[in-house]
């Protein structure tokens, strides 16, 4: 070919149509009409759209949003602390009240800020580095996100009950065993790293598959961001 001449019309230089290769053809209803993809993808609209929601950026910011929302209520409970160590023998807590607030605040600052705020920045951004238009299994990622949510509901109920956990938020025996917490508080903790947990796990998955099974076209392992590689 002269440098600088332009191919036949027809796309190639024999003049027949270019094509795709076939693992980037798309079904012959969408290449008719691509704005069925579009409305594949698309959110329903009102309150059964927004519960129903599995994208990753939604579900992401929903994680980063709650997790905050968390992280500002353990910052109350810090300040009730900080409130009754202010001065000796104060009586602004009882001693009941304050092993509550004790292990609620840090309980809430590792399983409901700490931990879930790294996944959600996963969920988010990990899919858009790998060039992957969701993560995979997405309505196991909005279970997660529903299962963390109800965790913390549930814990935070527990203790407006007066029956929150009350011992410490690492829950070691012989202080979380039966002797020493005959109560159901201590199943109230457990019940909660159950949630949280399994959201975890279900994330977990999500991202492990994600990467390793739907990366772009061209990225190779060695190829993924550093970012990406530490969420794995």
């Amino acid at each position: 070919m002269i440098p600088h001449e332009r191919p036949p019309a027809g796309g190639g230089e024999t003049g027949q149509p270019a094509h795709r290769p076939p693992s980037r053809m798309l079904p012959p209803h969408v290449e008719a009409d691509p704005a069925q993809l579009e409305r594949t993808w698309a959110e329903k609209p009102g309150v059964r759209g927004w519960f129903s929601v599995v994208n990753h950026r939604d579900i992401g910011r929903r994680y980063i949003v709650t997790a905050f929302v968390f992280f500002l209520m353990a910052g109350v409970l810090a300040a009730l602390m900080r409130i009754q160590l202010a001065v000796p023998d104060n009586t602004f807590l009882g001693p009941d009240r304050y092993n509550q607030v004790f292990t609620m605040h840090g309980t809430v600052m590792m399983f409901l800020f700490a931990v879930p705020v790294m996944e959600a920045f996963g969920v988010y951004v990990v899919p858009l580095m790998v060039g992957a238009r969701n993560i995979a299994f997405p309505r196991l990622n909005a279970f997660s996100y529903w299962m963390f949510l109800f965790g913390g509901i549930f814990i935070f109920t527990m203790f407006l009950l007066n029956s929150g956990p009350d011992v410490g938020w690492f829950a070691y025996v012989p202080l979380s065993g039966p002797e020493y917490s005959p109560g159901k508080r201590a199943d109230v903790w457990a019940q909660l790293i159950t949630f949280t947990e399994v959201a975890a796990l279900a994330v977990s998955v999500e991202i492990i598959v994600t990467v390793f099974k739907m990366r772009t076209p061209g990225m190779s392992l060695n190829r993924i961001p550093l970012f990406v590689w530490a969420q794995v």
